[in-house]
């Protein structure tokens, strides 16, 4: 390379979104140049795949490609490891380009830790980091980050003038607005996406909007390949003009691509907003600006974190009216106030690793125990309803390896609550495989238009009932 830097390596948040830049990567510089590493892999059956299929493996134990795609968690939780399987690749990220795609998106409360180990890496591994969103986050604000990013440079001469004329959108505050106007304002549309805050009020909206065709819902109550052949039907619908409705959480702010000349989007922080407004008229073909309607929800998400970046939100807004709410002041101004009230290092990992004894000692163990993206607070349930999950779900009762089909079943596999796991455990829906494994046993349980469906759990169909 030019600069001679030995890789890049592409990290996103969301698994929704890495296979289509993946496959785009791909495409460009060639299949054996690409390494995509992240949960949801899934390797090809084809026996004439299958030394491919060794080679990527390999590749994977130690991040050896050109161009490697992986997710945050699997990233920033590599450099925390005490594990070998995990800390087998950190040599190779030394002297990479790193690039964070939507780099907003580390979660705050492991903030500090992920910008101290950043800096560290630009200044004594030969790393260069490339923040790459379209909502920046302050984190050169040195007033609130205890580990604030020195020298960033923009890339590009003129941000706010490239801003003005890529403007794509008009963003309104129509403010409260109860379930039933709502949906009769989507029934209205012919071609409209509402983004809502939660699984339930997504449940919710869709059973009230009128049953024609082309309305859709989206969630992660659906396993991802049944939401990839949703996103599929929604993009030929839009793409032939059809009439196309859908009700979705925020997965599909994720750069899930999809293009609506109207988008409804519940009251959020202003990077959601800018990430739903992002689905609106998206590749600009309107002769007008595409229409984006921000309104206060009939009931509020009681979550913590959404509070706070909607109150954020709010005062950002309160304190610059005349300022765009999407545009750079604002969001400057939003993750200030953001970063301001939240805990930036809730496990208090910095100060542990700071901690030099004569005797060099570094829990290590205890910090990898602790530093998790995703708390484990949900349980997978897989729902072999679909052939391929049909038979996996066969080899699984059987297999001495159950790892490589557990992989292979994530495709077909949806993480549920406790609270609900408890509730279809207690309605005999889910069985145990092996006693650890839980599956669906009631197809009642499950919905094409849904997804899983936990009131229908103790509901079994006398079909489902005959052996």
């Amino acid at each position: 390379m030019a600069n001679k830097l030995r890789r890049v390596i592409y990290a996103i948040p969301f698994t929704s979104i890495i296979e289509q830049n993946a496959q785009v990567f791909q495409e460009i510089l060639g299949r054996e140049q690409v390494l995509e590493h992240h949960c949801n892999y899934k390797d090809q059956d084809e026996p004439e795949e299958a030394a491919y299929n060794r080679q990527r493996g390999l590749a994977a134990e130690n991040w050896d490609a050109p161009l490697v795609v992986t997710t945050n968690v699997q990233f920033f939780e590599s450099l925390f490891s005490n594990k070998p399987s995990r800390c087998r690749k950190l040599h190779n990220i030394a002297g990479s380009v790193i690039v964070l795609d939507e780099a907003q998106a580390i979660p705050t409360e492991y903030l500090d830790p992920c910008l101290a180990v950043l800096h560290e890496l630009v200044e004594h591994y030969g790393c260069t980091v490339v923040l790459c969103t379209a909502t920046q986050p302050a984190l050169d604000d040195k007033s609130n980050l205890r580990s604030a990013l020195p020298e960033i440079h923009e890339i590009i001469s003129a941000p706010q003038q490239f801003y003005d004329e890529l403007r794509r959108t008009k963003v309104q505050f129509i403010g409260k607005l109860p379930d039933a106007e709502l949906a009769e304002r989507l029934d209205a549309e012919d071609r409209v996406l509402c983004i809502v805050p939660t699984k339930p009020q997504a449940h919710a909206l869709f059973e009230q909007l009128q049953r024609q065709e082309g309305v859709y819902h989206l969630s992660t109550n659906m396993y991802p390949e049944h939401r990839r052949r949703v996103l599929d039907k929604i993009r030929t619908r839009l793409k032939s003009g059809d009439a196309c409705r859908v009700v979705s959480t925020s997965l599909v702010e994720a750069g899930v691509d999809l293009d609506f000349p109207v988008v409804y989007r519940a009251m959020a922080g202003l990077d959601s907003i800018a990430q739903a407004a992002g689905r609106c008229n998206r590749e600009g073909k309107m002769k007008t600006l595409g229409q984006v309607y921000v309104y206060e929800p009939e009931k509020t998400p009681r979550m913590p974190w959404l509070k706070r970046c909607t109150s954020r939100a709010a005062e950002t807004l309160r304190s610059l009216p005349a300022a765009d709410p999407l545009g750079l002041e604002a969001m400057r101004r939003y993750f200030e106030l953001l970063y301001d009230v939240q805990e930036l290092d809730k496990k208090k990992i910095l100060p542990r690793l700071n901690r030099l004894t004569r005797d060099l000692y570094f829990p290590f163990r205890e910090i990898a125990g602790e530093f998790r993206f995703i708390e484990e607070d949900t349980i997978g349930v897989i729902v072999p309803i679909e052939p391929e999950a049909e038979a996996l779900v066969r080899a699984l009762r059987y297999t001495m390896f159950p790892r490589t089909t557990l992989r292979r079943l994530q495709q077909y596999s949806v993480a549920m609550r406790t609270r609900e796991f408890v509730a279809l455990n207690a309605a005999g829906a889910l069985e145990m495989i092996r006693g650890e494994f839980p599956v669906l046993l009631n197809p009642a349980a499950y919905r094409d238009d849904l997804g899983l469906y936990i009131e229908g759990g103790g509901v079994w169909q006398s079909e489902d009932l005959i052996c």
